[in-house]
Order: structure tokens, then sequence, then C-alpha cells
């Protein structure tokens, strides 16, 4: 039987419907189709072959080149850092809503700003707490207390109190500031922006000499306690004065000199203060001349806040000064048609001798003198023998820093007795003669 009667169907050799040709070619096809067959089934084989020595090879490759290495390393460090960073602004972020500042403030903070008011925070909590007596019960608040206030009291009462201290820095003429031992500012009201122009952001946990006249460091320094070596650590430089000086001492020359005061330790000082310092300002008006450039005359009166502190080796207890809490409010303005004139009020012109050169009528209303029986003394002439120190200072004030108020003190009258009197004092300069100088001199009678 030939090959192809195994693929027939029985009925074709029984009817002889195949030929003798289509045998043979369906022979051929069947050849072809096995020797294809064959080659294809070498050719999976050489495949199989040829991947299984790609397989081996590619065991034994080589490691990628150094390029490819470097590469690898600089992307894993890049991401590395954008997670750290991330990390680091999600900390400061949750860091800056922390402190007591309005959010539109914290939002705008850089990192360096965050830190230090964090730090001057953590140290005004540290002042309230430990200074005598402590504030942490105004700070903190006490359940107790409150139910009972809200008990007491109406609810109108409790919302006034809760805005109480805005309440206050809106009525003073001035804003509230306290300063560490350090010379730093641990907190300042944010009504400074309206008195100098400055913001707290910029001044808080800054260096108090930083914003003030370099001719005020030492002074400064004096009423924060500083001791003379650790000074130039606070910031504090002592600077040469300006010409205002040589003004000052020729100018006191005649003065009656003060008594001498006995010698005493910083620790025995009293804890009340009031000075006058030229601190910086960006606020400028037309027509205002001050004496310094950027500088604004400030009247700074508050009290040393002090903890007490055993002395090693003793039982005794001591009071040791921490910083100052003080009001700063600046003069009146220096031009004379800008103060306003109210009763009990008199105006002088005095020389820088404060030799008075003009006096009001006004003055024959409070006193039993008349404008042509002051006209031509100096002021030291009548002032009280007990305040002619204090109105020394005063005048050394006026003449280094260009405003000043003095104390109160007695004026004496001509038939005896005398009357209390403040004064506000203002350097005037003739802009057409600047050689020539004056003072405006303001008397409040009390």
């Amino acid at each position: 039987m030939t090959p192809f009667s195994v693929f027939a169907p029985p009925f074709a050799f029984s009817h002889g419907f195949v030929s003798e040709s289509v045998i043979s070619s369906a022979n051929c096809s069947l050849r072809a189709g096995i020797a294809i067959g064959r080659r294809t089934s070498n050719h999976a084989i050489c495949h199989g072959e040829a991947c299984e020595r790609g397989g081996r090879q590619g065991l034994l490759a080589k490691p990628p080149t150094l390029p490819c290495l470097q590469n690898l390393r600089k992307e894993k460090s890049r991401n590395a850092a954008r997670s750290r960073r991330g990390k680091e602004n999600f900390e400061f972020f949750e860091l800056a809503k922390m402190l007591p500042l309005p959010g539109a403030i914290t939002s705008q903070l850089d990192k360096a700003s965050v830190i230090r008011l964090t730090i001057s925070y953590l140290h005004m909590r540290t002042f309230a707490s430990q200074g005598d007596p402590p504030w942490s019960p105004l700070l903190e608040g006490d359940s107790n207390c409150s139910k009972v206030r809200r008990s007491s009291h109406s609810l109108a009462t409790d919302m006034f109190e809760q805005h109480l201290g805005a309440h206050l820095l809106q009525s003073l003429d001035g804003c509230v500031f306290v300063v560490s031992q350090e010379g730093r500012f641990l907190y300042i009201s944010e009504t400074v922006s309206i008195y100098l122009g400055l913001s707290l952001v910029e001044l808080t946990g800054s260096s108090v000499f930083d914003y003030i006249h370099p001719a005020d460091h030492v002074e400064m320094a004096e009423r924060l306690g500083i001791r003379p070596h650790l000074r130039a650590e606070a910031g504090c430089h002592t600077a040469p004065e300006s010409a205002s000086s040589s003004a000052s001492t020729s100018s006191l020359a005649g003065t009656p000199e003060p008594a001498p005061s006995s010698p005493h330790s910083p620790a025995d000082d009293p804890p009340d203060r009031g000075f006058f310092i030229r601190m910086k300002s960006t606020l400028t008006k037309r027509g205002l001349h001050v004496k310094s450039s950027g500088y604004k005359v400030i009247h700074v009166t508050g009290r040393i806040r002090c903890r007490p502190a055993l002395v090693p080796g003793s039982t005794r207890s001591v009071r040791r000064p921490m910083g100052l809490v003080a009001l700063a409010h600046t003069l009146p303005p220096s031009t004379l048609n800008e103060v306003r004139m109210e009763s009990h009020m008199f105006v002088f012109r005095v020389n820088m001798d404060l030799q008075v050169t003009y006096c009001e009528n006004r003055i024959s209303e409070y006193m039993d003198l008349t404008p042509a029986e002051v006209v031509g003394h100096t002021c030291y002439h009548f002032i009280h023998v007990e305040d002619l120190e204090n109105l020394r200072q005063s005048h050394e004030d006026l003449l280094r820093k260009g405003q000043v108020v003095t104390g109160y003190y007695r004026w004496l009258q001509r038939r005896g007795g005398y009357l209390w009197i403040q004064s506000t004092a203002t350097v005037s300069i003739n802009h057409k003669a600047p050689h020539e100088r004056n003072v405006i001199w303001v008397n409040y009678v009390l």
C-alpha cells in the first residue's frame, strides 16, 4: 500500500476515484511536510540551546560601569534630600502654628525667624514664671478661678476681661516691652509699629542695642544692670558722642553741681527705671527735622523684675535681676505749632543754657510772676534747691538727645511758696541759621 493509502479514505480505492498522479503528488506533499516539521523542531531546539547559553552568559555578565553607579547614587541622594526637606518644612510649619501670633504672620515666617521667636517665647515663659511675683497663673489660667469668675460676673464683663490686654495697649500712648538681662527683646507689643514703624516680629529676640543710638548703649546697659565686662557680648559698644556732647559740657558749665552721691552696688539700686533713649524709627513726616536722622527720642518708664535666689553656702536670700518690664512712649512733636495748648500750660523759649529769652503772658495766671521778671534769668534761678540735680540731669539729656520730659519739680514764687511743674523741652533749630539753636520749653502746672 502506498503511503497515501494510510490517509486516503477506503471508498476512494473501492470506487476508483483516485488516480496514480494524485497519489504521487500527495506523497510529495507528505514528504515536504515531514521535512518542514523536522526543520522547525531543529530550529526550536537550537533556539532553546541559545537561550540557555544566553542565560548562562547573563549570570556571568560584568557589573554596570562607574557612571551608572554614580547616577543611581545621585538620584538616591536627591530623593533622600527631598524627603528630608519635606519633613523639616512640616516640623517648622507645626512649630510656627504654636507661636502666640496671628496665622497671617506665622504663615510668612522663614525658618530663622521661627527659631528666634520660639526661643524668645520660651525665655519669656521662664521670665514670667520665675520672677517675683510669678505671672504663671495669669498666663496659663486657673480653671477654678475661671469658674468663679464666670459665675460672679456677667457675660459682657467676661468678654471685656478676655480682651483686656488689647484694650490696655490701645489706651496707652506707647508700646510695652520686656528686655532680658542679656539685652534682648523677649516681648514687645504690636503697637510699636504705630510709634516707630518697626515690626514686632523683627524686634522679638533681637538685641536692644541694634535699635538704639550708639551713644545711648552705655546708658542702656547701666539701666539693665549689665556688668561692664559682659557688655560687649550683649552688643553694647561705646560710641563717641557727637558734637552736641561738647556743647552740653559748655552749656552745663555754669549750672549748679549736684551733690556727690554715696557709692553703692548695682544690687542696691531701686527697681524703678525712668530714662530717655533714641530708638530707630522708620516713620517720617514732612517738615519735621529731628536731631538724629532715623532716630526718635523715647521716654522709658518701667521696673526691673527680679527673682529670689539663695546665696551659695548660706540660707540668706537675695534678689537677682532678670530684666526690664517697661512702657515706651514717644515725646510730642518738635515743632511748636503741633503742640496742643490746653489749660494750665504756658511756654518758654530758652537758650542752650536754659536762660529764658521769651515767656508767655499766661504765666501770670498761675504764678505771681510777670514775663518781664522771668526773661533774662535761667530756669535754675527759680527751681527749688532739692530739685536742681534732677533738672540738671534733664538738661544733659536734652543737650545730648534733643528732647526730654522733666520730672516733677518745684517752681519758686516771688512771695514765697512754690508750684509743682513738669516740663517738656525740645531743641529747635533755625533752618535759616543752623548754628542758632534754642529750646521750646512747655510747662504743665499741676
